[in-house]
């Protein structure tokens, strides 16, 4: 299918204050309750709507972009069902975040007509597999499958929780108007079904929303980025960076077992610049968690997690090199984790916190330095990833954070000897890539300083390494890095 142009726009205008850096300080539990508001169950309504969607997005493909893939008939889909799926040659976007925005679409038609997160899964199975089968004359996608499940799960309960916190019953006029509008943003099928269903315009003497108050921080930054060519390498592409950061509910106050009360998400987009829009997306979900340990201002939880991790970049005009810096992809993952903090009292001025998550990947992927076949230039895979993250704030003012995300990405099925690409017809390549095992690692640095009036300057340096090793190619290491200099808000 066609690429799509993402972009996340969280404008979250939260109401329950500022916190910490990354746990924060107030106590859920104080916050004054407010009436939660329970969907209806409506799961024909919700499968008729991933339907539409389906509907609506070939619509467009075949009769405004008039896209090649779109011209389909019953002999496609009967071909279809004789081939099966296969690894397709589709971008290295397309695959991992377009595909995973469009199974949130399926995943919040349910979560949105009063279906749970776990009934809601489903629904990303079933628009996949619809999509898949009937409606590209291309044969059907395994990468696609699962990340438009899992991947959409994730994109899919995140943009439900944040339009949530828009939603005020109790509001009219102008300010109704703004909120259901960016309710409708940050998830259309919802905002879709609040029209459908008059509660856009119907006044309630609660919020009306479906989630109890949790602390939520946003933080967002601008400035200048410089990502080098490689390691040691004062050459490179400069570009404006935007990052978001936003942190969901409290994991260290009581348990959690309801999926995503707690949730990170971080993006970063680039313009102006040679690089990708979209080049950067990291959620974390817990899935189930429990605090194990308390003592004092200290805690301690562990939990079931998912994950999502997404970087990519491009070569400036001119480049020398003929391979992209990076691209990475954790699409697909679970796994288990470790959260620690410790709070400032009266007689430490000093916040810490530490992360440490431990991964099964089902679905990554890792550039490739020698497959280059229609819009493929990278392999994917399975394999296992852990995290770590740590930092310690002083007096709320001076922060300073480490993070390591290392992934390990087997790609099994492969081809068996050099291949001439230009002779390779992509309908009949279905391999995740050359056969190797990639080590892909991200170590990140950032100082930040936080004034009293919300704002703030940090300056941030990751490092991205990489070595791949070839069943049939010469195998093949790389490094390179970036350095942000931003100024940034905290809501």
């Amino acid at each position: 299918m066609n690429k799509y142009l993402i972009l996340f726009l969280l404008l979250i205008g939260v109401e329950q204050g500022i916190h910490s850096q990354n746990f924060p300080q107030i106590d859920a539990r104080k916050y004054e309750s407010d009436s939660i508001r329970i969907l209806p169950k409506r799961p024909w309504l919700a499968a008729s709507e991933a339907f539409g969607v389906n509907m609506l997005i070939w619509g467009i493909d075949r009769y405004v972009a008039k896209a090649d893939f779109a011209y389909i008939n019953f002999n496609t889909i009967k071909d279809n069902f004789r081939k099966g799926p296969v690894w397709d040659t589709d971008m290295f976007s397309t695959n991992l975040v377009a595909h995973p925005y469009h199974g949130s679409l399926y995943f919040n038609a349910a979560r949105s007509n009063g279906l749970n997160f776990w009934q809601s899964v489903p629904y990303n199975t079933a628009g996949s597999f619809m999509w898949e089968f009937f409606m590209e004359n291309e044969y059907p996608s395994i990468n696609d499958l699962m990340s438009t499940t899992f991947g959409g799960a994730v994109l899919g309960e995140i943009t439900f929780r944040l339009s949530d916190l828009f939603i005020d019953d109790r509001t009219t006029g102008a300010e109704r108007v703004g909120r259901e509008i960016l309710t409708g943003i940050i998830s259309p099928i919802r905002g879709i079904n609040r029209l459908i269903t008059g509660d856009s315009w119907r006044y309630r003497a609660s919020k009306g929303r479906s989630f109890r108050s949790v602390p939520v921080t946003f933080e967002l930054n601008m400035g200048p980025r410089f990502l080098a060519e490689q390691e040691a390498s004062s050459k490179g592409t400069i570009g404006m960076h935007l990052g978001m950061r936003l942190d969901y509910g409290d994991p260290f106050n009581d348990d959690f077992y309801s999926p995503y009360e707690w949730f990170q998400l971080r993006a970063g987009l680039d313009f102006i610049s040679d690089q990708p829009m979209i080049n950067q997306v990291n959620a974390i979900g817990a899935l189930w968690g429990k605090t194990i340990w308390t003592k004092g201002n200290r805690g301690l939880t562990t939990g079931i997690f998912q994950h999502f991790d997404y970087y990519d970049s491009q070569l400036p005009d001119g480049s020398s090199r003929e391979v992209v810096p990076y691209r990475i992809s954790e699409a697909v993952a679970f796994g288990g984790g470790l959260l620690f903090k410790q709070s400032a009292d009266e007689n430490d001025k000093v916040d810490s916190y530490a992360e440490l998550y431990l991964n099964g990947i089902a679905l990554g992927a890792s550039v490739s330095d020698y497959l280059k076949v229609d819009d493929r230039d990278y392999n994917m895979g399975s394999g296992y990833s852990f995290k770590f993250s740590a930092g310690v704030t002083y007096q709320k003012q001076w922060s300073f954070l480490l993070n390591l995300e290392n992934y390990h990405i087997y790609t099994w099925k492969g081809y068996d000897t050099d291949v001439d690409w230009s002779t390779v017809d992509p309908e009949t390549l279905n391999v995740q890539g050359d056969k190797s095992d990639a080590r892909l690692t991200v170590f990140s640095s950032k100082l930040i300083y936080y004034s009293k009036k919300k704002w703030n300057l940090s300056i941030t340096n990751r490092y991205f390494s990489r070595k791949t090793d070839y069943r049939y190619h010469q195998d093949v290491t790389y490094s390179t890095y970036d350095v942000m200099l931003s100024l940034g808000m905290r809501i």
